[in-house]
């Protein structure tokens, strides 16, 4: 799709993610992960901020160089956060 937004800083142009049983997913485009812990779990994609919930959660394997990420876990939900512009510019428009 032309009109997605890509990260302008990202090294990677597409994102894809590929969930079996609600027990692994397996991700790719992702740069970096900004936080982790048993239930939930938060990244920056090559398209934007994902934030998996879920229990028992555990990132099995993440190469930052090709931007595959292997988790596991009882998910419950992945979710795209969008970033909203800052208050004042909201205001001010």
């Amino acid at each position: 799709m032309k009109d997605e937004k890509i990260n302008p800083h990202s090294k990677f142009t597409s994102h894809s993610v590929n969930m079996t049983d609600r027990k692994k997913a397996v991700m790719t485009g992702v740069v970096k992960v900004d936080g982790a812990t048993d239930t939930e779990v938060e990244l920056t994609t090559a398209l934007g901020r994902l934030i998996v919930t879920g229990t028992e959660l555990k990132i099995a394997k993440f190469d930052d160089t090709d931007g595959n990420l292997t988790l596991g876990g009882n998910i419950d939900s992945i979710k795209y956060a969008v970033t909203k512009p800052p208050l004042l510019k909201r205001i001010f428009k």
